[in-house]
């Protein structure tokens, strides 16, 4: 019983840091000088409290898109030719269903020259 108790807590632990670094982002900064993640939070993707952007997503299963996001249209929506698209995948997603589907988050966020 003590051994059972430990495997679920070890994999209860694992489960939790599998969680935690289950994003990926990728940011791409277009047409302007301002660095990416101007807004901190390098791990989880930058901070868009108080800034303008916009959000959608893609969708690929087996490696085909079924779902594309146009980040032009979307800076096109904001009124800017400066921004910063920012990409974040589900690495659990892809883990839950074996490699089929890859969810990603995308999003872009407006910037000054």
């Amino acid at each position: 019983m003590l051994k059972m108790k430990k495997a679920v807590k070890f994999l209860t632990a694992l489960s939790g840091v599998a969680l935690l670094s289950s994003c990926s982002v990728q940011q791409f900064a277009v047409n302007t000088q301002v660095s990416p993640f101007q807004n901190g939070g390098k791990v989880w993707g930058e901070k868009t409290k108080g800034v303008e952007f916009k959000k959608d997503w893609d969708l690929h299963l087996l490696g085909i898109n079924i779902r594309n996001s146009d980040a032009k249209k979307m800076a096109e929506e904001l009124g800017t030719k400066s921004y910063t698209i920012e990409s974040k995948s589900n690495i659990l997603v892809n883990i839950i269903t074996g490699g089929i589907a890859d969810y990603k988050v995308v999003k872009v966020i407006k910037r000054e020259m």
